[in-house]
């Protein structure tokens, strides 16, 4: 099953496996440092209730659009300690 960054919780860290969009709207998010294996985790939302998310600590705010189109994966605890 696809997890989509725009369905997980905030405060819930997960990893960024396939950005799913043309490359074109793809480039501005590599740039800002959003590769598969990095680390994603919605911290809040804007006041217009797009996400605002902490990238391997740097925050970035996104669009819910964008969200969607990022396919992650939950980290289990064992990934997480080392």
């Amino acid at each position: 099953m696809d997890l989509r960054l725009g369905d997980i919780p905030l405060r819930q860290t997960v990893e960024l496996t396939h950005i799913d969009l043309p490359a074109e709207e793809m480039e501005p998010l590599l740039e800002r440092g959003v590769l598969p294996g990095c680390r994603i985790c919605p911290v809040r939302s804007s006041p217009s209730g797009d996400p605002i998310v902490s990238v391997d600590g740097s925050l970035l705010a996104l669009r819910r659009e964008t969200a969607a189109c990022l396919c992650v994966r939950l980290l289990t605890a064992l990934q997480d300690a080392s």
